[in-house]
Protein backbone atom coordinates (compact mmCIF):
# COMPACT_ATOMS: atom_id res chain seq x y z
CA UNK A 1 0.00 0.00 0.00
CA UNK A 2 1.54 3.46 -1.19
CA UNK A 3 1.96 5.99 1.57
CA UNK A 4 1.28 9.49 1.45
CA UNK A 5 2.77 12.30 2.94
CA UNK A 6 0.44 15.28 3.39
CA UNK A 7 2.02 18.71 3.69
CA UNK A 8 -0.81 20.95 5.71
CA UNK A 9 -1.68 22.94 2.22
CA UNK A 10 -2.83 19.87 1.18
CA UNK A 11 -4.53 18.03 4.03
CA UNK A 12 -6.24 21.66 5.23
CA UNK A 13 -7.99 21.25 1.64
CA UNK A 14 -9.04 17.97 3.07
CA UNK A 15 -11.27 19.47 6.00
CA UNK A 16 -12.01 23.00 4.34
CA UNK A 17 -15.19 22.26 2.14
CA UNK A 18 -14.82 25.61 -0.12
CA UNK A 19 -11.31 24.31 -1.28
CA UNK A 20 -11.69 23.47 -4.91
CA UNK A 21 -9.97 20.15 -4.69
CA UNK A 22 -12.05 19.09 -1.12
CA UNK A 23 -13.43 15.80 -2.58
CA UNK A 24 -10.28 14.42 -4.49
CA UNK A 25 -8.33 15.26 -1.21
CA UNK A 26 -10.87 13.70 1.57
CA UNK A 27 -10.91 11.07 -0.71
CA UNK A 28 -7.64 10.59 -0.52
CA UNK A 29 -6.79 11.06 2.93
CA UNK A 30 -10.17 9.12 4.39
CA UNK A 31 -10.84 6.76 1.85
CA UNK A 32 -8.86 3.60 2.81
CA UNK A 33 -6.59 3.02 -0.38
CA UNK A 34 -3.69 4.53 1.26
CA UNK A 35 -1.42 4.86 4.36
CA UNK A 36 -1.63 8.48 5.34
CA UNK A 37 1.42 10.42 7.56
CA UNK A 38 2.17 13.87 7.90
CA UNK A 39 4.39 15.86 10.33
CA UNK A 40 3.73 17.15 13.91
CA UNK A 41 3.85 20.38 12.85
CA UNK A 42 0.93 20.23 10.44
CA UNK A 43 -1.63 20.40 13.77
CA UNK A 44 0.28 23.48 14.31
CA UNK A 45 -0.24 24.99 10.85
CA UNK A 46 -3.39 23.87 10.70
CA UNK A 47 -4.73 25.56 13.59
CA UNK A 48 -3.56 28.60 12.16
CA UNK A 49 -5.74 27.99 8.83
CA UNK A 50 -8.74 27.76 10.93
CA UNK A 51 -7.96 30.15 12.88
CA UNK A 52 -8.05 32.53 9.43
CA UNK A 53 -11.00 30.91 7.94
CA UNK A 54 -12.84 31.24 11.43
CA UNK A 55 -12.06 34.94 11.02
CA UNK A 56 -13.32 35.51 7.36
CA UNK A 57 -16.36 33.37 8.02
CA UNK A 58 -15.34 29.93 6.16
CA UNK A 59 -15.85 27.70 9.35
CA UNK A 60 -19.11 28.43 11.51
CA UNK A 61 -17.39 26.69 14.19
CA UNK A 62 -13.68 26.37 14.87
CA UNK A 63 -13.88 24.34 17.81
CA UNK A 64 -15.40 21.32 16.31
CA UNK A 65 -12.74 21.36 13.53
CA UNK A 66 -9.96 21.75 15.86
CA UNK A 67 -11.28 18.85 17.95
CA UNK A 68 -11.94 16.90 14.83
CA UNK A 69 -8.28 17.32 13.76
CA UNK A 70 -6.67 16.41 16.72
CA UNK A 71 -8.98 13.09 17.14
CA UNK A 72 -8.08 12.33 13.08
CA UNK A 73 -4.14 13.04 13.98
CA UNK A 74 -4.17 11.43 17.54
CA UNK A 75 -2.92 7.72 18.07
CA UNK A 76 -6.08 6.12 16.94
CA UNK A 77 -6.48 8.44 14.26
CA UNK A 78 -6.67 7.48 10.35
CA UNK A 79 -3.45 9.82 10.13
CA UNK A 80 -0.51 9.31 11.15
CA UNK A 81 1.72 12.18 12.76
CA UNK A 82 5.67 11.86 12.64
CA UNK A 83 7.49 13.45 15.47
CA UNK A 84 10.18 16.07 14.40
CA UNK A 85 13.85 15.08 15.06
CA UNK A 86 14.05 18.76 15.42
CA UNK A 87 18.14 19.25 15.37
CA UNK A 88 18.77 16.85 12.14
CA UNK A 89 15.73 17.99 10.45
CA UNK A 90 16.41 21.88 10.94
CA UNK A 91 19.59 21.10 8.95
CA UNK A 92 18.68 19.21 6.33
CA UNK A 93 16.04 21.60 5.71
CA UNK A 94 18.70 24.24 6.06
CA UNK A 95 20.51 22.69 3.35
CA UNK A 96 16.82 22.37 1.13
CA UNK A 97 16.60 25.97 1.34
CA UNK A 98 19.95 26.96 0.49
CA UNK A 99 19.52 24.49 -2.87
CA UNK A 100 16.04 24.72 -4.11
CA UNK A 101 13.30 27.76 -3.89
CA UNK A 102 11.01 26.95 -1.15
CA UNK A 103 9.92 28.71 1.84
CA UNK A 104 11.17 27.27 5.37
CA UNK A 105 8.09 25.23 6.58
CA UNK A 106 7.82 23.38 3.10
CA UNK A 107 11.43 22.55 3.33
CA UNK A 108 10.84 20.95 7.14
CA UNK A 109 7.68 19.02 5.68
CA UNK A 110 10.08 18.05 2.62
CA UNK A 111 12.86 16.52 4.76
CA UNK A 112 10.50 14.81 7.04
CA UNK A 113 9.03 13.20 4.16
CA UNK A 114 12.22 12.15 2.43
CA UNK A 115 13.79 10.60 5.79
CA UNK A 116 11.46 9.64 8.09
CA UNK A 117 8.19 9.13 6.45
CA UNK A 118 10.23 7.05 3.97
CA UNK A 119 11.24 4.82 6.46
CA UNK A 120 8.05 4.28 8.06
CA UNK A 121 6.45 3.52 4.41
CA UNK A 122 8.94 0.99 3.92
CA UNK A 123 8.98 -1.18 2.05
CA UNK A 124 6.09 0.48 0.26
CA UNK A 125 6.47 3.57 -1.92
CA UNK A 126 5.67 6.93 -0.57
CA UNK A 127 4.70 10.10 -2.40
CA UNK A 128 3.49 13.48 -1.49
CA UNK A 129 0.65 15.80 -1.66
CA UNK A 130 0.90 19.47 -2.01
CA UNK A 131 -1.48 22.32 -3.16
CA UNK A 132 1.77 24.55 -3.08
CA UNK A 133 3.43 24.30 -6.92
CA UNK A 134 6.73 25.53 -5.85
CA UNK A 135 7.17 23.02 -2.92
CA UNK A 136 5.87 20.03 -5.80
CA UNK A 137 8.67 21.30 -7.73
CA UNK A 138 11.51 21.12 -5.03
CA UNK A 139 9.79 17.22 -3.85
CA UNK A 140 10.30 16.48 -7.47
CA UNK A 141 13.74 17.96 -7.41
CA UNK A 142 14.56 16.16 -4.66
CA UNK A 143 13.43 12.85 -6.00
CA UNK A 144 9.54 12.42 -4.34
CA UNK A 145 6.42 11.06 -6.33
CA UNK A 146 4.59 14.13 -5.73
CA UNK A 147 0.40 14.62 -6.15
CA UNK A 148 -0.15 18.06 -7.12
CA UNK A 149 -3.09 20.09 -6.56
CA UNK A 150 -4.21 23.57 -7.80
CA UNK A 151 -4.39 25.83 -4.71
Amino acid sequence: MTTLYFDASALGGAYFPDEANHPELRALVFGGEHDVVTSVLTRVELSSAIRSASEAGRVPDPDLLWRTIDADLGPTGPIGVIALRAEAILLAATTVVRRLRVRTLDAIHLVVALEDATRVAAPEALEFATLDQRQGAAAEALGLVVHRFAA
